[in-house]
């Protein structure tokens, strides 16, 4: 089992619109592929500054080729639609965390 995780820097005057995204956008486009499951949302503790807030988006899915295709299919539409919406004013970046336990 993997965690797929997207950590966020989001501008601080952008979070209640980003977080209504993430709630309206975001996980309802990646649970509709039907391979991830378990969302959720966290703040990152002591991440605020000036340039703003950041966030990780956690999202379980069972094995790296259906992450592989997943990203292959929809990656580019996402991060297409995220720029579009938020421009510079939030940033991100995507690890794969193993599951050990």
């Amino acid at each position: 089992m993997l965690i797929f995780n997207t950590t966020y820097k989001v501008s601080t005057d952008l979070r209640d619109s980003w977080l209504q995204w993430i709630h309206d956008f975001h996980i309802p486009f990646m649970l509709e592929a039907g391979t991830f499951s378990s969302p959720q949302i966290a703040r990152v503790v002591g991440s605020e500054d000036e340039q703003g807030i950041s966030f990780s988006v956690q999202f379980h899915i069972n094995d790296m080729e259906l992450l592989k295709n997943w990203h292959r299919i929809n990656a580019t539409a996402f991060q297409n639609n995220c720029r579009e919406k938020f421009g510079n004013n939030v940033i991100f970046f995507t690890t794969v965390l193993e599951l050990i336990d």
